[in-house]
């Protein structure tokens, strides 16, 4: 990771803002009350999630960088469970919900990738 001049170069980044906005879609379709729950809990859990990975390369301290990728860990973790959530609600369908599940486990691996590029 330290051949990295922008963190927009990542992979890994450009797949979070996807799955950012993968997040807002599925839950634009939340009912209403869901508002200041579930659907608030998903949107910013997964806007931190680009955000911790840029946080990541901006800074010139190993262990720090170790930190924020462990944090986005976490942070996927927590999306996923919140997947599952709206699907067992029937917030979401999970025709629609399982590729962005998908998408998590995939940025999951790509993070693992840049840990131990690291």
């Amino acid at each position: 990771m330290n051949d990295i001049q922008k963190f927009e170069d990542l992979a890994a980044w450009q797949s979070g803002m996807e799955l950012v906005q993968e997040i807002y879609g599925l839950t634009e379709k939340f009912p209403v009350d869901e508002k200041n729950g579930l659907t608030s809990q998903m949107r910013v859990t997964a806007i931190k999630i680009p955000s911790k990975i840029a946080a990541s390369v901006g800074c010139n301290n190993l262990k720090i960088t170790y930190w924020y990728l462990g944090i986005v860990h976490g942070l996927l973790h927590s999306l996923e469970t919140y997947l599952k959530t709206a699907v067992r609600l029937h917030y979401a369908p999970l025709l629609e919900a399982a590729p962005v599940m998908e998408k998590c486990k995939s940025l999951e691996r790509m993070v693992s990738d840049l840990f131990h590029s690291s």
